[in-house]
Parts: structure tokens; C-alpha cells; sequence
């Protein structure tokens, strides 16, 4: 998480610093000092607008900065997604009156719980499809290629130690993406719970069941539901995202030998 919110103080003091809104609050402060000073204003009257301006340039450099946390729109849908769902969450939870919650009074801590893990976790992911999308910009897509001529066997042999780079790279560029496909997953997973989660509740509320009968049935739809909860918090922990790409851990990698010590082995018995 701190590595998050080094991201949004960054990009915070980047929009407190925007040339037209520095202008803008400067011209603001000249406008209330100057003329006030003048009229012999009291100096504590005069401060506490220059602090008001000071204040309203922190908030609209705030808010700015907050439209801006996402930078793939696809991300932005998702967690707009998710936010719709929580809300609608809790309307319904604050409709049920508090003997409804019997065996579930912790289910809506535990939504939000995830909900913020996941925040988190789509973040991540988006930072990490930024860093990778301005280096590899369609070489995952188009990787080299070439055609090898036939009649030299050690030109033949490096090349061959060229294809074998390309595969691994291939490898460990899908170990990357891997965590950021997952992360969707989980988001989608997450918004089909909670929509579940939900409509039964109304169900079970407008049914007009007693409260004090606590439903078998809805209590173990409840309990499946925290689950599925418990499951998702769970691999987000596993995935362990970070705005570095190389901290990702997927799977361990095959055993590999290292290409230059290959090559120059080869190279050397053909010699």
C-alpha cells in the first residue's frame, strides 16, 4: 500500500504544481492581499482568506489528481465497476434491520475489506501494464525474425541461441501479464459475488421471512458467500503485485542455461 500512496502524493504535488492553477491561485492571492492590505483590513481577516485560497488550491489539485490515479481507462472501468456494486451493497445493507444480519454481521465488513484489497490490486496491475506497454510497445507481438542462412553451422547454432531467447523472453513476458490477468479475474469474480449477495438478501428480505427463524438456507448462502470472499483476499495476497514487474511471482521458472555460456560452448567444441 505505501507504494500506492507514493504514487498519489507524486501525482498530487505534480497537479499542485500545474503552471494554470499556480496562476490562477496566484492571481487569486494578489487580488485578496493586495486591495485588503491596503484598506487596513485586519491582518487576521486578510490571512484567513489568503489560507481559504491556499485550501482551495490544495483541493482542486486533490481532486485533479484523483481523476488521474488510473492511467489504462480499462482499469478505471473495472474499479467504477466495483464502486457501483459496493454502493449498491450497501443501500440494501442499511435497508435490513439489524436482527436480519443474524450469523452475517461481519459480511459487510469483510466486503469492504476486499473491495479495498482489490483497489489496491487494480492499481498495481495498472502501473504494471504501463511500465511493460512503454518498453514493449508490439515487440510481444511482432518478435524478431529472420532467416537464418543454411551453410554456416555456427551462424546456424547462434541463431538457433537467438530463436531460444525469443521463447524465453515470450515466457517471462506472460509470467509478467499473468498477475495483471489475474487481478481482473478477481475483480470480476468479486462483482458477481456481491451482485449475488445482494439479491438474495432482498429476496430474503421481502420474502417476509421471520428474522428469528434465521433461515437455514440464507445463512448457508451467507457462509458460501464469505467464502468466496475469503478466497478472493486470499490469492490477492498470493499475487503479491508491485509497480516492478520483476517482483511478480507466477510460477518458478524451468531451469535454463544460460545463452552465452551456451553459445560460446558450442562455439568453441566446433572449433
Amino acid at each position: 500500500m505505501e507504494d500506492i500512496k507514493a504514487v498519489d502524493q507524486k501525482l498530487f504535488w505534480k497537479e499542485a504544481a500545474h503552471p494554470g492553477r499556480l496562476i490562477f491561485s496566484t492571481a487569486a492571492m494578489y487580488l485578496i492581499w493586495g486591495p485588503l492590505y491596503w484598506a487596513d483590513m485586519s491582518m487576521s481577516f486578510v490571512m484567513g482568506l489568503a489560507y481559504a485560497v491556499l485550501a482551495g488550491h490544495a483541493l482542486v489539485s486533490y481532486r485533479a489528481s484523483v481523476r488521474k490515479r488510473f492511467i489504462n481507462r480499462r482499469f478505471e472501468a473495472h474499479w467504477n465497476s466495483l464502486k457501483e456494486r459496493l454502493d449498491l451493497f450497501d443501500q440494501v445493507m442499511q435497508r435490513v434491520h439489524k436482527k436480519h444480519l443474524a450469523g452475517i454481521h461481519e459480511l459487510p465488513r469483510n466486503v469492504h475489506s476486499v473491495a479495498r484489497s482489490l483497489y489496491v490490486a487494480l492499481r498495481r496491475a495498472d502501473l504494471i501494464t504501463q511500465e511493460v506497454s512503454l518498453t514493449e510497445r508490439g515487440l510481444y507481438a511482432q518478435p524478431p525474425s529472420w532467416n537464418p542462412p543454411a551453410h554456416d553451422a555456427q551462424a546456424k547454432e547462434l541463431y538457433r541461441i537467438a530463436d531460444k531467447n525469443i521463447a524465453e523472453y515470450q515466457h517471462h513476458f506472460a509470467g509478467v501479464m499473468a498477475g495483471v490477468q489475474r487481478t481482473e479475474a478477481q475483480t470480476a469474480v468479486f462483482i458477481t459475488t456481491v451482485d449475488t449477495l445482494r439479491m438474495k438478501i432482498l429476496g430474503y428480505r421481502l420474502a417476509g421471512a421471520a428474522p428469528e427463524l434465521n433461515s437455514q438456507d440464507f445463512l448457508a448462502a451467507m457462509q458460501e458467500a464469505k467464502m468466496q470472499l475469503a478466497a478472493i483476499d486470499q490469492a490477492l495476497e498470493e499475487l503479491e503485485l508491485t509497480p516492478f514487474p520483476k517482483t511478480i511471482a507466477v510460477m518458478p521458472p524451468e531451469p535454463r542455461t544460460d545463452a552465452n555460456s551456451e553459445a560460446t560452448q558450442t562455439l568453441d567444441q566446433e572449433s
